[in-house]
């Protein structure tokens, strides 16, 4: 029996050694020097303690940053999932070419993030855009505008950049979810009367509550570690207004500034960490519950 146990640990051993030496050890190494004045103007590397958090959060334009990322990801979270959702109730019936639309629907989601960026920068142009043109043909030159160099639209175009990419992979877990539904259900709730905003909250909403767990949480982590699409897009511009915490951890590091980017690197993963713990447990609870 003990001679088994040695065997067990010895075939784990080498699954740990690579997660230990791609994520354990640099995120050990990445804390310490993020306690430290490490960059590139200079060899030697002294400790400061929490200098460079203390400088993270008294710089005011580092709360606008934070401000543009949190306002990314929930609005993205919340778009993705209720466009993903609206998607999959449409798409479950017996409609044709439903399999197709399916697809269709879901493929924006395998496109590089850096190419739709690129590409909607040619949609979104104030002068040559196909957006623009095409409000100014049927009349509505009103409301054209420069998508992304107006600083009070620009965070909202990137918004519905992400949820025409990625409401296709909600509408993929949502769709795997009201495959559990048992149809009886709705026959009976039917037989009593019920109509279908009912069925869908007393029916459809708590067997699809592992699927809402999953996409919450897939959305959350991408609206907080977004980068390549804006990056694409505006490079945090016009000034700060649309730029996000990675594209301002990009920049540090570009400038040799390892210390501090390492630092804001640290408060994105606790951010991470905190966020995906209390996403998971409020709806495991409401799972439980129900």
């Amino acid at each position: 029996m003990d001679l088994n146990k040695a065997y067990k640990k010895i075939y784990i051993l080498p699954a740990f050694l690579v997660f230990f030496v791609l994520f354990l050890l640099p995120s050990i190494l990445g804390l310490f020097y993020s306690f430290t004045n490490w960059n590139v103007m200079s060899d030697d590397i002294r400790f400061i303690g929490l200098d460079n958090y203390r400088n993270i959060f008294s710089d005011s334009s580092m709360w606008k940053v934070f401000q543009n990322t949190g306002f990314y990801a929930v609005l993205t979270s919340i778009l993705k999932g209720a466009v993903g959702l609206m998607l999959a109730l449409a798409l479950n019936r017996e409609i044709r070419s439903r399999n197709l639309l399916r697809t269709l629907f879901f493929l924006p989601m395998i496109l590089s993030n850096l190419i739709v960026g690129l590409v909607f920068q040619q949609v979104f142009h104030p002068d040559t855009g196909i957006l623009n043109e095409g409000l100014r043909m049927i009349g509505l030159s009103g409301l054209t505008h420069g998508w992304l160099i107006e600083p009070d639209i620009v965070m909202w175009s990137c918004v519905a950049i992400e949820v025409w990419k990625a409401a296709g992979f909600n509408m993929v877990i949502f769709l795997a979810g009201l495959q559990l539904v048992p149809q009886d259900m709705y026959e009976a709730c039917e037989m009593d009367g019920a109509n279908g905003w009912q069925k869908f909250l007393n029916i459809t909403i708590p067997f699809i509550v592992p699927s809402i767990t999953i996409n919450m949480l897939l959305n959350v982590i991408s609206g907080l570690k977004v980068f390549d699409v804006i990056f694409a897009l505006t490079n945090g511009g016009p000034g700060r207004s649309s730029e996000v915490v990675n594209i301002t951890i990009f920049n540090q590091f570009s400038m040799g500034d390892y210390g501090y980017g390492t630092a804001l690197n640290t408060v994105m993963f606790l951010v991470l960490s905190v966020i995906s713990i209390a996403v998971i447990w409020f709806y495991t609870s409401r799972e439980e519950v129900e």
